[in-house]
C-alpha cells in the first residue's frame, strides 16, 4: 500500500478511537467524579510516522501557500480535562461539548473515507488501464 493510504489508515483509526473514548463521556455524563477522556491521535500519529512537524506540502503554482506558512501549533494536542469539575459531583463533562466534538469527529473521519475511497479509486483505474492511454 502507499504511504498516503497507510496514512489514512492510520487517522481513521485515530478518529475511531475518538468516537469511542467520546461516547464513554456522553454515557458518563451524570456518573459522579467521572473525568472526560479524550484520544491524542495526532501526536500519536506523528510519533509512530517519525515525524516532528506537519506533512511537507508541495506547491505546484505561484499563488499556492508555502508549506513554511502551516505551522505545526495547527494540529495541537487535545487537552484532557482530568483537574477541571463542572458540577458538585465532580464530574467534568459538558454534553453540549462533547456532542459538537462527536458531530466535529464524524466530519473527521467521513473525510478521511472519502479520500481513502479516492485513493483506492486512483488505484482501480491505474490497474484498469494497465498503464496505457
Amino acid at each position: 500500500m502507499s504511504f498516503i493510504i497507510n496514512l489514512l489508515n492510520k487517522g481513521l483509526d485515530g478518529a475511531f478511537a475518538r468516537q469511542k473514548a467520546l461516547a464513554n463521556n456522553v454515557a458518563n455524563a451524570s456518573t459522579p467524579n467521572y473525568k472526560r477522556q479524550d484520544v491524542d491521535f495526532i501526536s500519536i500519529l506523528k510519533r509512530q510516522q517519525g515525524e516532528k512537524s506537519s506533512l511537507p506540502m508541495k506547491t505546484t503554482q505561484h499563488t499556492h501557500l508555502s508549506g513554511s506558512n502551516f505551522k505545526e501549533g495547527l494540529f495541537s494536542s487535545f487537552v484532557l480535562q482530568n483537574n477541571t469539575s463542572y458540577r458538585n459531583d465532580k464530574n467534568n463533562v459538558d454534553i453540549e461539548v462533547e456532542m459538537a466534538e462527536v458531530a466535529k469527529n464524524a466530519l473527521y473521519y467521513n473525510t478521511l473515507t472519502r479520500q481513502m475511497d479516492e485513493e483506492f479509486s486512483i488505484l482501480r483505474n491505474v490497474i484498469n488501464k494497465g498503464g496505457g492511454a
